[in-house]
């Protein structure tokens, strides 16, 4: 039994346990860990995230107990709470599946309710898309038990106007197409205003390394929409609809505009570059290559996009000491978790160091 398999029977046994029932299905979705393209998605860049094997959020469901309610049991959080079909968000984190039910199955709810039990292997706040997984994991759920005709694409584009229009999180599509698109284990090379994509081959001999920093974040309550904002503001005053409009020969151009906008700007259009530039690299077998860029996309990050905090960027110069090849924060940043790119005889002593020297610090996934 795979460790999705154990999670899936692990989450219908307590919708049992709540409910008195058996769930209609279970299903799964994986977070993702992003290796380069950082907030380049909802600019109308390119992005290189990995949809993990093994964490992510599975979902039981079944009937529910009166017409127009949803009962749900979070088996991580031991809470539950019962939520009407035609409420709105009120940010408890039941919000993500009322917004995803709403969207596909609002009137079938309405006539019958539903019983959801849910659990994540996925660390709350390591900013590997523990709310795009739910997201997604609830909308297959639902598509499947009611019968509604969904592609994988469309579910991914589903969740994300879930968590733009009703959560209020103005992300990118890229954690929801990771989810919902991706082959866990493999990372995907994704145009994001085509959503244009392919597969990109690994690094044979090497292994991506995720590591929780132990700093948590929540991104509603930090300075992504400030970023958000600061590239539309960068935009108008460049007259574009995208920055991944802008390529590297535009620097000159991008730095005449005021602080702090002329850095976000630098930061969109160097770290789209390195995600095109990461994506050759895989196709290349160049694992040297790879770590240099994600060296630099931290860089650019931690200088031009400021979300690193100090915990993230000693964890990232401590595993490049230890042997990775290049390591980066990951996610939508302050804080969360580092990926780094390492040679697979130096996993093992990395991972120990790492665990050793910053107490705070678990070691996710080696992939």
């Amino acid at each position: 039994m795979t460790a999705r398999d154990a999670q899936q029977a692990e989450v219908a046994a307590g919708f049992e346990a709540a409910f008195g029932m058996a769930p209609a299905l279970t299903r799964f979705a994986p977070g993702r860990v992003n290796l380069l393209g950082e907030h380049t998605d909802y600019n109308g860049g390119y992005v290189l995230p990995m949809a993990l094997t093994d964490l992510g959020v599975a979902v039981a469901l079944g009937a529910g107990g009166a017409p127009g309610a949803i009962t749900l049991r979070s088996l991580t959080l031991e809470d539950g709470v019962t939520r009407q079909i035609d409420e709105g968000p009120d940010g408890h984190w039941s919000d993500y599946v009322l917004g995803a039910v709403q969207a596909v199955a609002r009137d079938r709810v309405a006539a019958e309710g539903l019983s959801i039990a849910l659990a994540t292997s996925l660390p709350l706040g390591a900013g590997l898309s523990s709310s795009a997984a739910l997201e997604v994991a609830v909308l297959r759920a639902v598509t499947d038990v009611f019968g509604i005709a969904r592609s994988a694409t469309e579910i991914a584009r589903i969740a994300q106007a879930v968590e733009n229009d009703f959560v209020g999180m103005p992300c990118g599509i890229m954690d929801q197409f990771a989810a919902s698109v991706g082959a866990p284990g493999t990372a995907v090379f994704l145009d994001t205003r085509t959503l244009e994509h392919e597969a990109a081959p690994g690094l044979p001999g090497h292994s991506f390394v995720v590591v929780d920093s132990g700093v948590s974040h929540q991104l509603t309550d930090s300075g992504y929409a400030t970023r958000v904002a600061e590239c539309q503001a960068a935009c108008k005053e460049l007259g574009m609809a995208y920055l991944s409009e802008l390529g590297e020969g535009d620097l000159e151009r991008i730095d005449a505009l005021p602080e702090p906008l002329n850095r976000r700007a630098a930061h969109v259009v160097i770290d789209n570059a390195l995600a095109r530039a990461g994506f050759a690299a895989l196709q290349a077998g160049d694992a040297a290559g790879f770590g240099r860029l994600m060296h630099e996309s931290h860089a650019t990050a931690r200088d031009n996009y400021q979300i690193t905090v100090p915990e993230t960027d000693a964890l990232v110069a401590a595993a490049e000491a230890a042997g990775a090849l290049g390591a980066r924060q990951t996610g939508g940043g302050w804080g969360g978790a580092i990926v780094a790119l390492v040679p697979g005889g130096a996993v093992a002593e990395l991972c120990v160091t790492l665990e050793r020297d910053f107490p705070q610090t678990r070691v996710l996934a080696v992939t």
